[in-house]
């Protein structure tokens, strides 16, 4: 999998930058702050990945782990880019046997997708996290 191109536009950062700061708040808020990391565009290099790589958008793993290793991830995007992210997160948490959930936001239409482990199932508008115990849409500004 590889990343997707000219996505260093100010606002797709700015929303990066709202999902650390406010899932870091969080943490901090309920003592969690030594349970897990939050971090923009780290490399996932897991050997169950079969294209050897992914780039999500924000990373979160127990603190103890490796970056190779994240419970969820998340991955901002824009109208044009919907369905390709939604397949590249489709495919990282069926290859990678550490990621719980994984999220899609359109920053272009404030919508939401969402899978979360064992199931797989698949949810359009649920912001939720069931790892961090979580809604995300409160990261977003509005």
């Amino acid at each position: 999998m590889k990343k997707i191109s000219g996505y260093n536009i100010p606002l797709h950062q700015e929303v990066i930058s709202d999902f650390i700061y406010h899932i870091r708040k969080y943490l901090q808020s309920r003592g969690l702050q030594y349970e897990f990391k939050v971090a923009p565009e780290v490399i996932l290099r897991n050997e169950d990945l079969k294209d050897g790589y992914i780039i999500p958008d924000v990373s979160v793993k127990k603190w103890e782990s490796s970056w190779n290793q994240p419970e969820m991830i998340i991955e901002v995007t824009r109208n044009r880019s919907w369905n390709t992210d939604i397949k590249k997160v489709r495919k990282a948490i069926k290859e990678v046997r550490s990621l719980k959930e994984v999220f899609v936001f359109n920053i272009e239409e404030s919508e939401c997708w969402r899978i979360s482990k064992p199931d797989f199932d698949e949810e359009d508008g649920n912001c939720f996290s069931g790892v961090l115990k979580f809604d995300l849409k409160n990261c977003l500004r509005g």
